[in-house]
C-alpha cells in the first residue's frame, strides 16, 4: 500500500493533537472513550478542505488562505493560521487567529473573517512556529 505524505502529515498531527488534549495524569490511568455520534461529527469540515478555501471580509475582499491550524496546549483552543498578503507564497505574512472568529456560512464558498481587512491583518504580530513543532511536524 502506498502512502503519501500528507497522509503520514495528518497521521502525526492527530497523534500529536491527541497527546496535547490528553491531561497528564491519563496515561497511568485508564483511559476514558468518549461515545460520539458519528453524523455529527460528519456535519464538520476537514482540516485539507477548509485549507484549500480563501478567506474573505464580511465585504466579501480577498484577506488570505488557511495555511496551518494549531491546537493549544492548555486550554482546547484551536488558532488558525492565515497566510496573508501575496497570494502566490511570495512576501505573504502568517498570522495566528481563534478559529472561532472564523465563520462557515456554506461549505463550498469562502470562509469569512468579519471586520478584516488585508491591511489590518498585516498589522497584527506575525506567527513563528515553535522550532521544535518545525521538526515534528515538517519531518
Amino acid at each position: 500500500m502506498i502512502h503519501t505524505r500528507s497522509q503520514y502529515s495528518a497521521a502525526l498531527v492527530c497523534a500529536a493533537v491527541l497527546f496535547l488534549v490528553t491531561p497528564s495524569g491519563a496515561f497511568s490511568d485508564e483511559v476514558g472513550l468518549v461515545a460520539l455520534d458519528v453524523n455529527e461529527v460528519a456535519k464538520g469540515f476537514s482540516g485539507d478542505a477548509l485549507k484549500v478555501r480563501s478567506v474573505v471580509n464580511d465585504k466579501g475582499e480577498a484577506t488570505g488562505h488557511i495555511d496551518d491550524f494549531i491546537f493549544s496546549r492548555d486550554d482546547e483552543q484551536v488558532f488558525a493560521v492565515l497566510a496573508v498578503g501575496d497570494f502566490v507564497g511570495l512576501g505573504s505574512s502568517q498570522i495566528a487567529v481563534p478559529l472561532r472568529s472564523l465563520k462557515f456560512e456554506d461549505s463550498t464558498g469562502p470562509i469569512v473573517l468579519p471586520g478584516a481587512s488585508r491591511a489590518a491583518l498585516l498589522k497584527l504580530p506575525v506567527f513563528l512556529y515553535n522550532p521544535l513543532s518545525l521538526i515534528i511536524y515538517r519531518v
